[in-house]
């Protein structure tokens, strides 16, 4: 069966570009970076854009790159490409750790079907970041190259994993917290959401356990990840804000429920941080901008993609070896959003 046609639109969605970039890479026009036009010239090559590989637009001081193989990468959505965003700098890493390699990198989402799209026997190794589905993976695996999941990790799919240490981050929190006078303290997140929220939970009993503070572990406030959140957290603040023990300091599963969290207590006028602490992780650039700014785990978002890479590489030689789970541990900073009780 003969595939469609490739557009320009397709070019720039799996490049992560506009479209008006893609024409003028295409077009020989200039103003377009090194980098850029080869990522695209090699996307568009890839996704079959020319015809027997002919009327390929090169610059005058570039060189022919006849290079076929290259590394898929996979995300659930193009909203993971978002430069500011915890997945969007994860993806960068994982492009500059390829380029640094010399190979190309194609990036398609898990709605597209990549088999219509790619030449898939130039795929040399897979990248999975996020939570990609069982099927879609199988599918992958049908390629038999190695594959390398990011902060996802699936029992049927025998693949390393590259994770942040999840458990670490929000253990040392909690301790500090304790540390400073803070007895109840409450998880905030859903931990059926995502395992890394789950990991994120375990770390803050455990600190609590430690401390002989068994009594006050609570469950996890359990508020879905959505837009609501900030509605049903105010409905909470208001059946509990009475009680004698309402928290002293809220642990978040992340940046931006932390956010959330602090704009509620604020329309509730409830103090962050003299009446209650407010923490989050991943280190987002919002948390420096928050009122107060967030204390959170700092994750370094560009080297877990670059180890993804180094991975996949590795395991092109160790075929044999077992398969590894990696954890990169991240570093807390403790803003105004925290204070001693």
């Amino acid at each position: 069966m003969s595939r469609r046609k490739v557009t320009m639109q397709q070019i720039a969605h799996t490049a992560g570009v506009s479209k008006y970039v893609v024409s003028k890479t295409l077009n020989g026009k200039p103003g377009v970076s090194d980098k850029t036009r080869q990522k695209i010239l090699f996307v568009a090559k890839q996704l079959g854009y020319f015809k027997n590989n002919e009327n390929v637009p090169m610059q005058p001081d570039s060189e022919p790159n006849d290079h076929t193989s290259f590394v898929l990468g996979v995300i659930p959505n193009r909203h993971y490409e978002n430069q500011s965003s915890y997945w969007g700098k994860i993806i960068e890493g994982l492009s500059d750790g390829v380029h640094d390699k010399n190979w190309g990198l194609v990036i398609v989402t898990e709605e597209q079907p990549f088999k219509d799209m790619i030449n898939t026997k130039g795929v040399k190794g897979i990248i999975c970041v996020g939570h990609i589905s069982t099927e879609m993976m199988l599918d992958l695996q049908q390629l038999h190259v190695p594959m390398v999941l990011v902060d996802h990790e699936d029992p049927l799919i025998a693949a390393d994993s590259v994770f942040i240490d999840n458990y670490d981050g929000t253990y040392k929190l909690t301790k500090h917290l304790v540390t400073i006078g803070h007895e109840n303290v409450l998880f905030v997140g859903d931990i059926g959401f995502a395992s890394s929220f789950y990991d994120r939970f375990l770390g803050y009993r455990t600190a609590l356990e430690q401390a002989g503070l068994q009594s006050s572990v609570q469950e996890p406030l359990k508020i879905a990840y959505t837009d609501q959140f900030a509605e049903q957290f105010s409905n909470w603040i208001e059946e509990e804000k009475g009680n004698q023990d309402f928290p002293t300091a809220f642990v978040c599963a992340n940046d931006d429920i932390a956010q959330r969290v602090l704009e509620t207590l604020h329309q509730h006028h409830i103090r962050v941080p003299e009446e209650c602490s407010v923490t989050g992780f991943d280190n987002l650039d919002i948390s420096l901008y928050t009122e107060p700014p967030l204390s959170t785990v700092q994750v370094l978002k560009e080297a877990i993609g670059k180890r993804a890479v180094e991975k996949l590489f590795w395991r092109f030689n160790h075929a044999d070896f077992p398969i590894e789970k990696i954890l990169i541990r991240g570093e807390i900073i403790i803003r105004r959003s925290v204070a001693s009780k």
